[in-house]
């Protein structure tokens, strides 16, 4: 069932501390002092500051946009960002202990699939696939973007190894070790299921009398009771403060219709995330290779299992530019791959040639992956946002209640959902609080009330087509005091005009 590990080499696990430590440097060097920027990371750094505050609760994680009340907010277990907190009460309002935090996971990643491949497949293979995993997109950019999708990996990968240490050999420690393990990596993202539906197939696949085990039930109704203990929680959270991420409650819904199943292109463009984002080219490669070789087959095909339905349960997000971190934790199943290929070429002689070719090839990949990476740092899309968060910044106090019209819709129509337009940007870069607008709406209540309850200013990003009632109210209740040059504007309400 276990491959043979090999003899362990030295100067290959040292080999290992070499990419970690160029990697480190590469990443820290490229990215670790960019500001940040885009709409995800600012929410999330905006979360781990409302964390470094006295009497934060890690059950109660604060957002800027719940108007003029606290911001709790239903979503994910925040132990990246009660995390990231710790450091932010020790450093002050700074960006980078969120880099580090990311960074450190990643490199945490690699070492643990290290280790696991070698005891399976030799230290050859394993290095090979700590380059193949090094090389995905989605582990790039996670790697110093705060965001929790690095920890989630790290946990994910830890959990993977301690399950196929109990289904190799039924050890009840290791079956502890990755119910906890997997526990805390759906409640960090729940999109970390996937491992149960991997580790099902698997045992149903080559070890259906581990399925004998009371643990095992034990274990996995555990795992799934913490899950949905936490998310009962936070829906009870959004039912009395009324925000959310769309973990559960209200939001967006991340589940296709049966029309969009029916459409080949929606497919097409997951496939292309999934092997740029996930795998990266060449371990999308190496997993075509390692199935026509039938190496391990049944393994990857549970990794695969559970990477392919979590992308169809989440297919309006993993098909689109707003979803390429859901394809993060097919990197592993990319690097299994690689190892099995490395070894299948090891086990031979003659074919040593083709495991020098195939670890030029990785190499080649991970050179190609840091050179390409388009990273959303820099991203123009950002570019209102920013300087209509700057002007802002120079006529608002911190906290001060304001209403920033988004850049998004309330309703996406092609897939047929609320949409989440809360855009945290404006909102993080002005060190401000309040309601958003979505981009269509012009009701004049919808400024009015929050004029009436407190805001101070009213925002928006960019220009926009005229909206007859709206600018009326505008004009009559608010003056300009800002401009930028992409046409956002920053208007004084009421007796707070100046």
């Amino acid at each position: 069932m276990t491959l043979g590990s090999g003899q362990k080499q030295p100067h290959f696990r040292r080999a290992l501390w070499l990419v970690l430590g160029v990697a480190a440097v590469v990443f820290w060097r490229a990215y670790g002092h960019v500001p940040i920027v885009d709409w995800r990371q600012t929410d999330t750094q905006a979360i781990a500051r409302h964390m470094a505050e006295p009497g934060s609760s890690i059950f109660y994680p604060r957002i800027d946009w719940g108007g003029a009340g606290p911001g709790y907010v239903e979503t994910e277990f925040q132990l990246y960002t009660w995390i990231v907190g710790r450091f932010l009460r020790w450093f002050g309002d700074v960006e980078w202990p969120g880099r580090l935090v990311s960074l450190l996971a990643t490199l945490a990643t690699t070492a643990v699939v290290f280790r696991g491949l070698a005891r399976r497949y030799g230290d050859v293979a394993a290095l090979i696939g700590s380059v193949v995993l090094l090389q995905s997109a989605g582990v790039l950019y996670t790697a110093t973007s705060v965001q929790p999708e690095a920890l989630c990996l790290l946990l994910f990968a830890s959990a993977w190894f301690a399950w196929l240490g109990f289904e190799e050999s039924g050890s009840h420690r290791a079956l502890v070790a990755y119910g906890v393990l997997g526990a805390v990596a759906m409640l960090v993202k729940p999109t970390a299921g996937q491992l149960g539906v991997a580790s099902f197939v698997l045992v149903l696949l080559r070890s259906r009398q581990r399925l004998r085990d009371p643990m095992l039930w034990l274990v996995w109704g555990l795992m799934v009771g913490a899950l949905a203990l936490h998310l009962w929680h936070a829906r009870n959270v959004y039912l009395e403060y009324g925000n959310t991420f769309g973990v559960l409650s209200g939001g967006d819904s991340k589940l296709p219709r049966v029309q969009h199943l029916l459409q080949p292109g929606i497919y097409l463009a997951a496939t292309r995330k999934f092997v740029l984002w996930g795998t990266g080219h060449v371990g999308a490669l190496a997993i075509v290779i390692a199935l026509a070789l039938k190496r391990e087959q049944r393994l990857l095909a549970a990794l695969l299992a559970g990477n392919v339905l979590w992308t169809l349960l989440t297919l309006r997000y993993s098909s689109g530019q707003a979803g390429n971190h859901y394809h993060l934790l097919a990197a592993l199943t990319a690097a299994h791959a690689a190892a099995l290929v490395a070894q299948r070429a090891a086990e031979n002689k003659r074919t040593k040639l083709w495991l020098a070719g195939f670890g030029l090839i990785c190499a080649c990949g991970l050179a190609r992956a840091v050179r390409s990476y388009d990273s959303t740092h820099i991203d123009p899309w950002n570019a209102p946002a920013i300087a209509v968060g700057k002007a802002l910044r120079e006529v608002a106090q911190r906290d001060d209640l304001v209403v920033i019209r988004s850049v998004e819709s309330n309703y996406d129509p092609f897939w047929r959902t609320p949409n989440n337009f809360q855009d945290p940007r404006v909102f993080y870069y002005s060190r401000t609080r309040g309601w958003p607008l979505s981009v269509d709406d012009f009701d004049p209540r919808s400024l009015a009330t929050p004029a009436a309850n407190g805001a101070r200013f009213y925002v928006e990003t960019a220009s926009r087509a005229p909206a007859p009632s709206f600018d009326a109210w505008l004009a009559a209740n608010a003056t300009e005091v800002r401009r930028t040059a992409q046409g956002g504007r920053v208007y004084a309400l009421e007796r707070h005009a100046k």
